[in-house]
């Protein structure tokens, strides 16, 4: 009979293999860029629509990657605040934000109401990122490099949290070359001299204690959110990248020392793709979600141990799919 328990007893001691993660990531969303009134109305109810499908789908949680509005819509309060903290009061699970280009960076346009970038970002982190908690109707705890950083109080933006043996972070690195200052040339964002090199640091610092955390961890995969296409010169030979080169060595680097699944996940160029953008990393696999007029949601199952350790499924509207380009 002892024999025959000992194989049950031994089973029964044993720690519980992680279960596949379900979560979603979406963002560039609604952009008010085909009219307004009605048509903006529009615009948000199919974001309406989404979060519906979201809450539908019981994800662990969600991540929007950023850019709350068109960048041709000005940057008002009612906008930038309101709007969006009416429709992320939709989502009934944890959200978890990490800001674009379009709510701030871009703000000092004459086409987005010439207002200060660095005032915009100033009340998205007020009225956003208050208390280390998610958004969500059921907020769940976040570590934020504001209380665990001294020398980064400012950024309240940058979180991390574990779920089932995963890593998660977030870093603040919107599109619009990460609000790098241009030199003096005409599109130099108000303030960016001095506002992207600290941020720029934070970030940096951020992605190293959160690689070093799953480490200490003994996390099966780590998982980064931004909002910025850092790839979009590869893929189209052209744009801006010295605002965002420091992010991508950095996380290839991270990602080729850790060695296991790394997933970045990011928007800004509105349409869905999957790819492993970084030859030397091949354990890195980056997730771009679609936006604008496409308004579908990733469903991401993670399981480290499995040979595949990815699956993607979109969810939402599906009459408006963005085909890959460089628009």
């Amino acid at each position: 009979m002892r024999l025959l328990l000992l194989p049950l007893l031994l089973l029964l001691a044993a720690p519980a293999a992680a279960e596949p993660l379900r979560f979603v990531a979406f963002g560039d969303m609604p952009y008010c860029n085909r009219g307004g009134g009605a048509a903006c109305a529009a615009e948000v109810e199919r974001v309406h629509q989404l979060a519906d499908a979201i809450n539908a789908a019981r994800p662990a949680f969600s991540i929007f990657l950023g850019d709350t509005k068109a960048g041709s819509e000005a940057c008002t309060d009612a906008v930038i605040l309101d709007r969006t903290a009416a429709w992320f009061n939709r989502i009934q699970g944890p959200l978890v934000y990490t800001p674009g280009d379009n709510e701030w960076t871009d703000c000092w346009q004459q086409r987005a109401g010439a207002f200060d970038p660095v005032e915009r970002l100033a009340l998205l982190r007020a009225r956003f990122f208050s208390a280390p908690v998610s958004l969500g109707r059921s907020p769940m705890p976040l570590r934020r490099q504001a209380d665990l950083a001294p020398g980064f109080r400012a950024y309240v933006e940058n979180a991390r949290w574990e779920r089932e043996g995963i890593t998660f972070l977030t870093l603040h690195v919107p599109g619009s070359d990460n609000n790098r200052p241009q030199d003096g040339r005409p599109g130099t964002p108000p303030g960016a001299a001095q506002e992207y090199p600290a941020r720029n640091a934070a970030n940096l610092a951020w992605l190293r204690e959160g690689f070093a955390a799953a480490r200490a961890a003994g996390s099966g995969a780590v998982v980064v959110a931004i909002q910025a296409d850092l790839y979009f010169r590869d893929r189209c030979g052209r744009g801006t990248v010295a605002g965002h080169v420091d992010t991508r060595d950095a996380l290839a680097a991270a990602a080729r020392d850790f060695g296991r699944p790394v997933l970045l996940l990011h928007g800004d160029s509105h349409f869905w793709l999957r790819d492993n953008p970084v030859p030397e990393a091949p354990n890195l696999t980056r997730a771009m979600v679609p936006g604008d007029g496409d308004t579908r949601a990733v469903m991401v199952t993670i399981d480290p141990a499995a040979t595949e350790p990815y699956r993607f499924e979109l969810i939402g509207l599906a009459d408006r799919i963005t085909p890959p380009g460089c628009g």
